[in-house]
């Protein structure tokens, strides 16, 4: 079956396809040992920078315990601030929230002290008038009583005439009309 299938081509044809197909192959080949060469030599070099980082470590810190530990300090400290950061935001909605409130009170106070304001001018206008009228009253009581003093006094001269009139019965007569 493979001879007939390939009966239409010639040798030569036959013999390229070969070429080719082993080239292929052998490039395939050579890609993949490329591939794992590559990623291993990556490998290596991550080795080697790990290895240069715990260098530097242990010169900076002493050992790897200490660099955990500072590690996980750092990541404590992290974890705190950013609930502490939270916190905040709670607090600053909250502060917005009152501020808002005292807004709106010292909006209120600023009415209730203008109404309070108005009714002080109208009690004060209401007192000058008042005074007024108070005056004004006191000025008639005492133009009241000073009349009062003259009608009180002509009634004494009067009664004085009369004691003395009725003191001398032949001295008075009737007044004539």
């Amino acid at each position: 079956m493979g001879n007939e299938a390939a009966k239409g081509l010639s040798v030569n044809a036959k013999t390229l396809i070969m070429i080719l197909l082993f080239v292929n192959v052998g490039f395939a080949f050579k890609m993949i040992n490329k591939y794992y060469a590559m990623k291993e030599a990556g490998y290596i070099r991550e080795q080697t920078f790990h290895s240069q980082l715990e260098k530097r470590v242990m010169k900076a810190f002493g050992s790897m315990e200490e660099l955990n530990k500072m590690v996980s300090d750092i990541t404590r400290q992290k974890e705190e601030a950013e609930k502490i950061a939270d916190s905040f935001k709670i607090q600053d909605e909250q502060l917005k929230i009152a501020n808002k409130k005292l807004e709106e009170a010292k909006v209120n106070l600023e009415e209730e002290k203008a109404r309070l304001q108005k009714e002080i001018w109208e009690l004060e206008d209401s007192l000058s008038l008042a005074k007024k009228t108070l005056s004004n009253k006191d000025l008639t009581i005492q133009e009241l009583m000073n009349n009062l003093e003259i009608a009180e006094k002509e009634r004494e001269a009067f009664k004085k005439q009369l004691e003395e009139l009725s003191k001398s019965p032949g001295a008075w007569s009737l007044p004539k009309q």
